[in-house]
């Protein structure tokens, strides 16, 4: 368990660091309605809902950036798009106010401000019920021409952060922020950056981002390798091993919750198998002292390689032992099943 000196020194850092959250950007309307001050309409045979207060905060991605903003980080960058319209306009006042720098903010007429309205009922005694909520969403694709805006925000906003966290709250594909073209470019931003911390939180297309961290639930972490998936239930021993198919395509570290059991955490550079992106066979010459590695990169589709571990174990005077061994080579190119020899060089005693 981390110690209390330890927490207060990561959690000291923060305020050294720039942070970009790049999606959904949602208001959160609490419509506050005294159903004692209700009327019979007029007009209809319908009671009123006499509105008496309203409360608004930035929802979805906006939720990140008030935890962030908590957590009294540096500077909080968003990128996003609004409708041009008053919920839009509340969205940015909120931002603003919370210390976002909204400078990246994109305002479109053929958008509109996703929003999520919730009536809160309040009776004779006082008791507060909410209500069935109204959503606000866009229901048609973004145009290509608001997606370039969006890439050429992001692009610009990068060299100034320290980080990226990504908030992909729409549930259909391409109707939000995050459209493939723009994952595509923060996946492909991620790669070209390893110095900076790229983070991805999506309800149903967790399993499509690549070379960045993730945190899904078990329940997302299981569609996003099997998507017909329909249960009730994923058991902690199942998400270990979703872990390390979902490690085996992000290449980062990997965050998944299981509700009251915590979070299961998958290490890229942990020394076990759940870091393993390359297998094969390690033979060892005893006249060079060196280990001489064959293996099949059969794991990952065609792509780009960075970065590798290799694991095997040997036996010792003293026993069996286990041995990792982590490379970082220049970038190359590869494709499914091409093999790749790695020879080691080590000082046996």
């Amino acid at each position: 368990m981390i110690k209390e000196s330890r927490l207060q020194e990561i959690l000291g850092r923060f305020g050294d660091s720039n942070i970009l959250v790049i999606g959904d950007f949602y208001l959160d309307a609490y419509w506050m309605i005294d159903k004692t001050l209700s009327t019979l309409s007029l007009e209809t045979p319908w009671h009123t809902s006499p509105v008496v207060d309203q409360h608004y905060s930035p929802g979805a991605a906006g939720t990140v950036t008030n935890n962030l903003n908590a957590l009294e980080v540096g500077s909080v960058y968003v990128v996003g798009v609004i409708g041009e319209d008053g919920f839009g306009t509340t969205l940015v006042n909120r931002l603003n106010e919370n210390g976002c720098i909204t400078d990246f903010m994109i305002g479109s007429s053929d958008r509109v401000t996703p929003t999520y309205l919730k009536p809160i009922h309040r009776g004779y005694e006082n008791v507060a019920v909410e209500s069935s909520r109204f959503d606000i969403e866009n229901l048609v694709p973004s145009s290509c021409d608001l997606e370039d805006q969006v890439i050429e925000n992001l692009n610009a906003c990068v060299p100034l952060v320290d980080g990226v966290i990504v908030g992909d709250q729409m549930p259909h594909d391409n109707l939000g922020v995050v459209t493939d073209r723009v994952r595509e470019e923060i996946c492909r931003l991620a790669t070209e950056l390893p110095e900076k911390v790229f983070y991805a939180d999506s309800r149903t297309r967790i399993g499509q981002y690549k070379n960045l961290i993730i945190k899904p639930n078990r329940f997302e972490a299981k569609r996003a390798i099997e998507p017909e998936w329909t249960g009730e239930d994923v058991a902690v021993d199942e998400v270990k091993e979703i872990g390390k198919t979902l490690l085996s395509r992000t290449g980062q570290s990997l965050f998944i919750t299981v509700g009251d059991n915590g979070i299961v955490v998958f290490d890229s550079a942990s020394t076990d198998t759940t870091g393993t992106l390359l297998a094969g066979d390690i033979t060892a010459d005893v006249t060079t002292n060196s280990l001489h590695v064959t293996a099949s990169n059969s794991l990952y589709a065609n792509g780009v390689m960075k970065r590798f571990v290799l694991g095997t174990s040997f036996q010792t005077a003293n026993g069996a032992m286990n041995a990792y061994f982590e490379h970082t080579p220049a970038e190359f190119d590869y494709s499914i099943d091409d093999t790749i020899t790695v020879n080691w060089t080590v000082s046996v005693t």
